[in-house]
């Protein structure tokens, strides 16, 4: 893979490096990809919907061209129904909440891979009580526990 073509993580960086060619024209990535990359712009790797629509307005000025707000329901549609993308803790001033990647999604974003998953990440009848953590390695040197449930806040801290 050519890093200059899609993003990749940089272990010497705390966000996500990727060369983006600033025009009015339409970008040719999928919606995934744009809020993958915004998310993954951000030093712990989560938002809120109003500062994923400013990173793509600032990234891509087309959609600051704009007439119709159309592509933001695009945006909301995604991160609702997308089970990569999973809504945190409720912001500090309560409007609104955080959206993160899901742990099993975010390796393959990190290298750029944004693709649709068959595999489900979360189940839709899940209860509680059958959470199990999940451990999971990023680059291999940083190890990140995780416990998969719908309501949880997933704190990216590493040990």
């Amino acid at each position: 893979m050519n890093p200059q073509d899609s993003c990749y993580f940089n272990p010497n960086e705390n966000f996500c490096s990727h060369k983006t060619i600033k025009t009015t024209n339409k970008p040719q990535e999928s919606y995934v990809a744009l809020i993958a990359r915004a998310l993954l712009s951000s030093p712990n790797y989560q938002m809120l919907l109003v500062d994923i629509y400013q990173w793509i307005i600032n990234e891509y000025p087309y959609f600051g061209t704009l007439q119709s707000k159309a592509w933001r329901n695009s945006i909301r549609h995604n991160l609702s129904l997308n089970e990569c993308f999973i809504r945190q803790e409720k912001s500090e001033n309560g409007r609104g909440y955080y959206w993160g990647i899901h742990p099993a999604a975010f390796d393959a974003f990190i290298h750029g891979d944004f693709r649709r998953r068959q595999a489900r990440l979360r189940s839709k009848h899940a209860d509680n009580s059958s959470i199990q953590p999940i451990t999971w390695m990023i680059n291999t040197d940083i190890l990140c526990d995780y416990s998969i449930n719908q309501t949880q806040t997933y704190n990216y801290s590493y040990s």
